[in-house]
């Protein structure tokens, strides 16, 4: 597999993460597909995470971030933003960077709710970009 220095992470999100795959020149990967390989050949790593009405991970998230942390962080950068749920789950948001940054990893990028009208995707993306 060959190196790869940036992926977008999604879930039922496709067109938002490969809006912003293509302004970053990255993969997009169905959070169902992403394994260790990814991980490891990877340098960044932008996640369009998705919470449950009831404040949980999706089920694929749940799982993806399991994998994800255990591997070795050290060195990856992270840009995570909640794709799907709602202002309640900033918290949340808040609590995966931080085990995110307890396994070593660097979190370049935070938006704790993609849905609020004063986001931008475009701002975003360019707020982001250097630090990937």
């Amino acid at each position: 597999m060959k190196h790869e220095s940036i992926i977008v992470v999604y879930d039922s999100c496709q067109a938002v993460a490969e809006e912003i795959a293509g302004m970053l020149g990255a993969e997009t990967v169905s959070v169902q597909s992403v394994n260790n390989r990814h991980i490891e050949n990877s340098h960044s790593f932008v996640l369009a995470v998705e919470y449950q009405s009831d404040g949980q991970l999706t089920p694929h998230w749940q799982y993806a971030f399991q994998t994800i942390c255990r591997a070795d962080l050290s060195g990856k950068c992270f840009a995570v933003f909640i794709a799907l749920g709602n202002n309640k789950n900033h918290s949340c948001c808040n609590e995966l960077c931080a085990e995110l940054e307890h396994n070593k990893a660097q979190i370049v990028g935070e938006q704790p709710y993609a849905g609020n009208p004063a986001w931008n995707l475009d701002n975003w993306v360019c707020s982001i970009s250097p630090n990937l």
